[in-house]
């Protein structure tokens, strides 16, 4: 049996559906509700294509999180769905200006 992670991220500020997913054969690092979750170049759904960079990234913060167990083909399925809230607040100084 296998099992596949999943992590889909939302942004709450537009149409609360997912922008972004990303796949993994191993789990993802723990998130938690409040933690800066930054767009440093993700691959956009709808086609959308990259939007930003490491240079000038979309900055969010982690407001809620939901987790989803279920069967699949050949094994399991772990999948996190992160809502994102925009993020304008103070940087800290070890980031720089991130």
């Amino acid at each position: 049996m296998t099992t596949k992670y999943i992590l889909e991220l939302c942004d709450t500020s537009g149409e609360h559906k997912p922008i972004v997913r990303l796949e993994s054969q191993t789990p993802f690092m723990a998130v938690n509700i409040g933690d800066r979750f930054d767009d440093v170049g993700w691959e956009r759904l709808d086609d959308v294509g990259i939007l930003y960079s490491i240079e000038k990234p979309k900055r969010y913060t982690v407001h809620s999180i939901k987790h989803l167990v279920f069967p699949n083909s050949g094994g399991l399925a772990v999948k996190y769905c992160l809502n994102l809230e925009p993020y304008s607040g103070p940087s800290s100084p070890v980031w720089g200006n991130d």
